[in-house]
């Protein structure tokens, strides 16, 4: 008869060869932080923590700081990831677009993102663009090159075109927050969003206008 394995104590470090070890042993900082961005979507901003995070793992809180300095390193790490992928999905498809076309791509991509990562695009909204924290300001700013340059085939450029995607991102990011709390779950939200990304974008082309 096979004997039970003996309880291991709270301060008690995983034997040679146990699983519990054979899974630190495979831990590293990438790891974690893609274990991270996956426990952000099922479990929410405010339910990272060093220990749930370990619990996910199969480890113990401890481990993780062999890769990570702290919970707020482990958090800005996975914030500059998300603004990486952002940038990179507002790129590729607003690649060879112009105009309408390419605002109403953006558009429907940052959509799609916050609705299928939910805790991840609250990490992205959790820190100020002009925050104390000079390399995240960076590469949030960033993060609104490809809008900025669509907004030049309006005939935009300099401030009017980086004011001009903030509004734009504002406008995004009110419908999703109001998509995701439910408040319009009574009303065509598809419908409601094609319409405010076409009256947005006649507003760019506009304003151009207006100003020359």
């Amino acid at each position: 008869m096979t004997s039970r394995p003996e309880p291991e104590s709270a301060a008690a470090r995983p034997r040679p060869g146990s699983r519990s070890s054979a899974r630190s042993n495979k831990l590293s900082r990438e790891v974690i932080v893609n274990a991270a961005l996956t426990f952000l979507d099922r479990e929410g901003w405010d339910g990272l923590t060093i220990n749930a995070l370990a619990t996910q793992l199969g480890t113990k809180g401890p481990s993780l700081y062999n890769h990570v300095h702290s919970l707020e390193d482990l958090r800005r790490t996975v914030r500059m990831h998300v603004i990486d992928d952002i940038l990179q999905m507002l790129s590729t498809v607003g690649q060879g677009r112009t105009r309408d076309d390419a605002v109403t791509a953006m558009a429907s991509a940052y959509r799609s993102y916050a609705h299928h990562h939910p805790g991840r695009y609250s990490a992205f909204t959790r820190m100020p663009l002009g925050g104390d924290d000079p390399e995240f300001t960076a590469a949030s700013h960033a993060a609104a090159a490809p809008v900025i340059e669509v907004l030049a085939s309006y005939g935009l450029d300099g401030d009017d075109a980086f004011y001009a995607s903030l509004e734009f991102w504002a406008a995004l990011h009110g419908f999703v927050l109001l998509e995701m709390t439910g408040v319009m779950d009574m009303v065509d939200t598809d419908a409601v969003f094609s319409d405010m990304v076409l009256r947005l974008a006649a507003g760019m082309a506009r304003r151009n206008g207006a100003h020359g």
